[in-house]
């Protein structure tokens, strides 16, 4: 047997070495590409994220082809990492949103006010609800500040298209400097149910309301084939005027009133009153002294709940009994 000398004994022991080094080095390796790819598929996230604001409908293409060939390829599924999984639930948060907006662009809002109220307090809903979908994990930073910013940009438009219209009309100067009065007590055709009118205000030329006395309509809806009434105390000078969040306030247009009122949330919990935002709007007709308001339309909004009752709705007939669709009021 040949004696192995210790320097050729050396180099054996440092070649296994290194080849092992080189094998860990391998696996290393390994992970490293992983973990860049994940980068690069979180910075692509972050570019479909930032297109979703200038190009909402690219972004949503080329969304839908991402998650198909990129974060499902070939057996991978890149959506078990928590963070590419989170970012890839923002960037399609982000794309709803945007393409949403785009469609509320494309369509003429419409020339009732009521029914941009409506739109306006639909889209709030739509939007809110993106938002709470935000992981909380990511809910910080620039891209919620975005985020955040659109949601206000878009309630915005709907605020711009209803003042805009409110700027176009003219107060009917016949309905000013006088107070309205009525008090009626409207009975149900069977006398199952009956509801108290009583009305005394001024309409203001600023579009605001001097009240002493405003019986709230109620909003009678139905939900699915349940029906739902929403209501407020018909004490308005010790329990609405008091919580009023802003002046109440009318708009005169077409023949219609509008009326508008923004309350606080009720202090005690178990009334289950939130902030909400109530509209009205009536046909009216002036004659001489009397002022004549029918066709009630009534909408309260308390987030995330919109209830919306009256003339146009399939609840009118079944709800709205005859002697509510239309009252007079006098004046002094």
């Amino acid at each position: 047997m040949k004696k192995i000398s210790l320097k050729v004994f050396l180099s054996l022991i440092s070649a296994i070495f290194i080849f092992g080094s080189c094998t860990k080095e391998l696996d290393l390796d390994e992970e490293t590409k992983l973990a860049i790819e994940k980068q690069e598929k979180l910075k692509q996230l972050d570019e479909l994220y930032e297109l979703a604001f200038t190009d909402p409908v690219k972004a949503q293409t080329d969304y839908d082809r991402y998650f198909a060939e990129e974060l499902l390829r070939d057996g991978q599924n890149f959506l078990v990492d928590n963070d590419v999984r989170m970012r890839s639930t923002f960037t399609d948060l982000a794309i709803r949103l945007n393409t949403n907006f785009e469609k509320i662009k494309a369509t003429a809002l419409s020339n009732s006010i009521f029914d941009v109220y409506k739109a306006k307090f639909e889209s709030i809903t739509f939007n809110r609800s993106l938002l709470g979908e935000i992981p909380q994990q990511i809910r910080k930073g620039e891209k919620l500040a975005k985020f955040e910013g659109k949601v206000a940009e878009i309630t915005a438009y709907f605020d711009n298209d209803i003042n805009d219209k409110k700027s176009k009309t003219s107060v009917d100067q016949d309905i000013l400097g006088k107070r309205w009065q009525a008090m009626k007590i409207a009975f149900k055709p069977d006398w199952s149910a009956y509801l108290f009118l009583y009305y005394d205000f001024k309409f203001l030329a600023n579009g605001g309301l001097d009240i002493e006395q405003f019986v709230m309509y109620p909003v009678w809806d139905i939900q699915g084939n349940q029906p739902f009434t929403a209501e407020e105390s018909p004490n308005f000078p010790e329990e609405i005027a008091p919580k009023l969040l802003s002046p109440a306030q009318f708009t005169t247009y077409n023949n219609k009133i509008i009326f508008y009122f923004h309350i606080e949330a009720n202090p005690n919990a178990a009334d289950i009153k939130f902030n909400r935002e109530w509209v009205y709007e009536f046909d009216y007709i002036l004659e001489d002294n009397s002022l004549t308001l029918s066709n009630p339309r009534a909408m309260r909004f308390m987030h995330p709940f919109l209830y919306v009752g009256g003339y146009g709705q399939d609840s009118y007939e079944e709800c709205y009994f005859e002697d509510i669709r239309s009252f007079t009021l006098t004046t002094e």
